[in-house]
């Protein structure tokens, strides 16, 4: 007997739990070394928090424009970038807590470029995962969140201890590396509607929005997909009037 060949999807959402896994090894990480250094160096409190929190600035105002670069750009595209930015920032940037300035501009950019990772996975997983999946493939995939959160907690304490802070700093940047070549190599665009059993399946369908989704014919024969804007107006007067009845 033939051996079934191994879903592409599967290998999709096997990447994207990887993804979020090494995201939060470097969240974890970053804290442990940098805490670490500070200490050393005498840093105050107040610098240190403002260090630790400035990723969080950076991958809060990415959010809505990462689901607008993921749906014009790709997902696919956008998860690779975003991953090659941080990656980059994490092996040239040195651990220098006295170097408040860098370190500041240094977790700007790694929070924006996380800030882009989870709306272009949440479009990879629209595009790639017929709906009946959807609901476990993004369990799976956040659960990576987790178990990175975790490994990083047990490992990299041991890593500082032997081998100094700026190692995690080179560990993560391996991660992130090997991470984006094995995206580089194995992911790939979704089926489109010229497959039929794609398209019965629901592949290459996105999730926002639904029901603007409308085929026009083109001259040669051929079909494109027009997607409507999504009604922002519509979404705050609804959560308004929401809020107004509790």
């Amino acid at each position: 007997m033939t051996m079934m060949k191994f879903p592409k999807r599967y290998l999709i959402v096997i990447l994207t739990f990887i993804c979020t896994s090494v995201c939060y090894i470097e969240r974890v990480g970053f804290s442990i070394a940098y805490t670490v250094a500070a200490d050393a160096a005498g840093v105050n409190q107040s610098s240190k928090g403002t260090i630790l929190s400035t990723f969080y600035y950076g991958y809060a105002c990415s959010q809505v424009p990462g689901g607008w670069a993921a749906q014009k750009i790709g997902g696919r595209k956008v998860l690779l970038l975003s991953f090659v930015l941080w990656s980059a920032t994490c092996a040239l940037v040195p651990l220098d807590p006295n170097r408040i300035f860098v370190l500041v501009i240094a977790r700007l950019l790694v929070g924006v470029a996380q800030g882009f990772i989870f709306p272009s996975i949440h479009t990879v997983l629209a595009q790639w995962v017929p709906p009946h999946e959807r609901s476990r493939s993004v369990s799976l995939t956040t659960s990576g969140m987790y178990l990175g959160a975790a490994a990083g907690m047990l490992v990299l304490p041991s890593l500082v201890k032997y081998r100094g802070p700026q190692s995690v700093f080179l560990a993560e940047a391996a991660l992130g590396v090997m991470w984006s070549l094995l995206w580089f190599k194995y992911a790939s665009d979704p089926p489109r509607s010229e497959h039929p059993k794609a398209t019965a399946a629901g592949f290459g369908e996105s999730l926002l929005p639904t029901k603007g989704n409308q085929k026009s014919k083109l001259e040669n024969g051929g079909s494109s997909t027009r997607t409507a804007k999504i009604p922002w107006k519509r979404i705050l007067l609804r959560f308004a009037s929401l809020g107004n009845r509790g």
